[in-house]
């Protein structure tokens, strides 16, 4: 397949199609977008859709990859007591500036009523992946307690994000989640469980790929 043509100016084939898609589930489910829709929003053909993704779902993965507000997966264990606990000013200070608030409602998106299964998965995913980066934890070594935990308390924090009933519809969810003393028991929980995982089973030091390549 030739290789499709490189944009002279303005956002990449990859970035309308990633734009296109969060469009598109503003609008509709997750199940009803198909890969003919991303391409006529992102004024590309199928072949370059394509040429980039396998799929629907591997253009949401790396969608949702970029998306990922990291700031917000800290933020909610900040009540756990993470080191360098930031102040409730600070906090409601970076829960609402701008990009992380779009960032916020795109993950709003995904565990809402236009989402899927999938997409919370994925989601799930990528905000485990965040925690165990922050402690230096070996995902592989976790005992299956530890991944209860982090698997429960996860999904109870994403439901709430997910429910309207909880912070209504012109709240921020993060500053709701985070002034709930249950969820800061629950945090807390996770970073004990995170701290003694890491304290048990270090993850050794990241070899560099000039390393790898050696």
């Amino acid at each position: 397949m030739p290789r499709p043509r490189k944009d002279q100016e303005g956002p990449s084939a990859r970035e309308r199609m990633e734009e296109a898609f969060w469009e598109a589930l503003t609008e509709k489910p997750y199940a009803k977008i198909t890969v003919g829709e991303i391409a006529q929003r992102a004024h590309v053909n199928k072949n370059a859709f394509y040429y980039h993704y396998d799929g629907l779902q591997s253009l949401a993965e790396e969608a949702l990859d970029h998306m990922l507000p990291r700031e917000v997966a800290r933020m909610l264990l900040m009540r756990g007591g993470l080191p360098n606990e930031t102040d409730d000013a600070q906090i409601s200070a970076l829960a609402n500036e701008p990009e992380l608030r779009k960032r916020l409602s795109r993950a709003l998106l995904v565990v809402g009523k236009h989402g899927s299964s999938e997409l919370v998965a994925t989601l799930k995913n990528l905000v485990m992946q965040t925690w165990f980066d922050l402690f230096n934890v070996d995902e592989s070594r976790l005992s299956s307690e530890a991944m209860v935990v982090v698997r429960f308390t996860l999904g109870g924090l994403l439901e709430v994000m997910s429910d309207e009933a909880c912070h209504g519809k012109n709240a921020n969810p993060i500053q709701t989640i985070l002034g709930s003393g249950i969820a800061g028991t629950a945090s807390a929980k996770v970073v004990e469980t995170l701290r003694a995982a890491a304290s048990d089973n270090p993850r050794g030091p990241k070899t560099s790929p000039q390393a790898e390549g050696r």
